[in-house]
């Protein structure tokens, strides 16, 4: 991706620029796709003025694909907070909260996240409201007593983050004319850049505004959105306890997770059924918190840490649960569907950075013998077609037997959360 790199050169001018930004990854989904194709060097679709047809590399162009809509920097509004006395990034985001709080664009549905994006261990602010499809996320970040508001980013269906190479990631679908556009951000030293687009409809792709084959795309694709990814925007609710919660003005973990699952009672519990369970996986002696739920559309763990404030570190989707084998650290997922089976496992960071790293993927589509015994069965690991004896020798080897089943020990209840702000609760259990 040439724009990529030429903002990771611009950045490295402007701040220096991390080995992360260079890496490539390994981690790919179980059952997606990871093919190779031909970079497209000629003859470029021009945008919204050209016909549908095919450039001279035989990469197909749609007129409803933009030519090329990243700009390199994203605009935003800097405020120095040097001059102002004992300035915090949770004093001036708690003002920030306050002020939405106060404004014509604040709903019930409004959501945020206070999570480090930028690896720098100062957290970022992320707002969102507005409805399915049409989310308006609101990005402010502090760095060198510079906080800097971002201009919003509208008509999205989500926003997610990349946790192997620190990428936002902001998704708008156009289901009118099935049109997908993804483009790519990354904040550094109180910037934020726009550093990539993909692009796909019914007919056509582009990477970076430039027509490629479906299979550079996926390639593409799956080189840089892999891995471990976090929704954001979405994790803390606007009551006072909550806010406090991530912000870090609780007494205790234990307050502080009895805020965030007060916060499912309040909001999630009637459709979602959430459970929870609690237990240490990062060996400070305090616990993690896994809040369960989705069980009849689309099952979910949602983890949350501890470091003085309540950490939202990931969402994994999975059967209701997720596994934590405790010789390894190693934590376990698994989905199992009428039409595959896949899993993966993660390391949980324990050196501050609280994120997750995808160690092991695996998946398979025996299921859907059971469907059409016509099927074909393909069966791949860390994203590589295998056959079926060497996926079994190696789900055998790296998948651990004996793990505890964090998720469901607990019901989310008003008497179950208040006990968990005592520090009780219902202990976690091995399979």
């Amino acid at each position: 991706m040439k724009k990529f790199m030429a903002i990771l050169c611009m950045t490295a001018l402007l701040c220096g620029c991390s080995s992360k930004n260079t890496g490539s990854s390994d981690s790919q989904s179980a059952v997606s796709g990871n093919n190779t194709g031909s970079e497209v060097t000629t003859e470029v679709d021009t945008g919204s003025g050209s016909q549908e047809g095919t450039t001279v590399n035989n990469a197909p162009t749609d007129p409803n694909l933009e030519s090329d809509p990243s700009e390199i920097l994203v605009s935003g509004e800097k405020t120095d907070m040097s001059s102002v006395a004992n300035v915090s990034w949770d004093k001036i985001y708690r003002s920030a909260l306050e002020d939405f709080k106060k404004s014509d664009k604040f709903s019930d549905d409004a959501r945020f996240t206070v999570y480090d994006i930028n690896d720098d261990h100062v957290p970022e602010l992320i707002i969102s409201y507005g409805g399915y499809g049409d989310k308006t996320f609101l990005v402010k970040t502090l760095s060198e007593s510079v906080y800097t508001e971002f201009e919003p980013m509208t008509g999205c269906d989500q926003l997610s983050y990349v946790m192997d190479r620190s990428l936002l990631t902001a998704v708008r679908l156009r289901d009118d004319i099935q049109v997908q556009n993804i483009q790519l951000y990354r904040i550094k030293s109180g910037m934020m850049a726009n550093v990539g687009s993909f692009q796909r409809s019914a007919s056509a792709a582009k990477v970076d505004g430039v027509p490629v084959t479906d299979d550079k795309y996926d390639e593409e694709y799956t080189h840089y959105i892999s891995g471990v990814i976090k929704s954001m925007g979405l994790d803390f609710g606007f009551d006072d306890a909550t806010i406090d919660a991530a912000l870090g003005d609780t007494e205790s973990w234990e307050k502080g997770y009895e805020a965030v699952l007060n916060d499912y009672l309040k909001y999630k519990k009637a459709n979602d059924d959430n459970h929870f369970s609690l237990y240490d996986i990062n060996g400070d002696d305090i616990p993690e918190l896994f809040v369960s739920g989705g069980y009849h559309y689309a099952p979910y763990v949602d983890i949350y840490s501890w470091n003085g404030c309540t950490v939202p570190v990931g969402s994994f989707g999975t059967d209701g649960t997720i596994g934590f084998a405790p010789d390894s650290k190693e934590l376990i997922s698994l989905v199992d569907n009428p039409s595959y089976t896949a899993g993966s496992v993660y390391s949980f960071d324990t050196e501050g950075n609280y994120k997750f790293s995808e160690l092991f993927s695996y998946g398979n589509t025996e299921n859907s013998k059971k469907q059409d015994e016509n099927a074909e069965v393909i069966y791949k690991v860390n994203g590589q077609l295998t056959d079926k004896s060497d996926y079994e020798k190696q789900v055998k080897e790296k998948v651990k037997k004996s793990y505890y089943v964090l998720g469901q020990d607990n019901d989310v209840t008003a008497d179950t959360v208040k006990n968990v702000g005592s520090g009780k609760y219902k202990e976690a259990s091995k399979n």
